[in-house]
């Protein structure tokens, strides 16, 4: 994993003005997605759950990028600026790997097992108090 700053002087993260308010639009949008993922059958949409709960989790972390004033299209660094916020390095490596299965799930077409939505599933219950924080934190609900 790149350090932020790396992101920052290649040009794929800029300095912007914050952008309070796409980011608590971003932070509704993440809260829906996990929501209704709950509803959904994992035994069924294996696929669906896992990239929705990976959108919900980019969701949450690209809205603390425009809460703090940066913008990006890049996966990769909003996953790189949690370094910066304190998070252990095995979350943010974590969430890496869930990025990298995300994109080959999105764009190559590759499957995703029960195992692996599953994974993800039990991983966003294990940071969401972290994520409700950081939330919470910067006022962003």
């Amino acid at each position: 994993m790149e350090d932020f700053e790396i992101f920052i002087k290649q040009g794929i993260v800029k300095k912007a003005f914050p952008d309070i308010q796409r980011a608590k639009k971003l932070v509704k949008d993440g809260k829906k997605r996990i929501h209704d993922v709950a509803l959904l059958d994992i035994q069924k949409m294996p696929k669906l759950i896992f990239e929705n709960i990976y959108d919900a989790l980019r969701d949450f972390l690209l809205a603390l990028l425009l809460n703090d004033g940066y913008k990006t299209a890049s996966h990769e660094a909003p996953i790189s600026y949690l370094l910066k916020k304190n998070w252990d390095i095995y979350s943010v490596q974590r969430l890496d790997q869930f990025r990298y299965k995300r994109n080959g799930s999105k764009y190559y077409g590759e499957e995703i097992s029960l195992g692996q939505a599953e994974d993800i599933k039990k991983f966003y219950l294990q940071i969401k108090s972290k994520i409700d924080k950081l939330i919470k934190e910067n006022k962003l609900e």
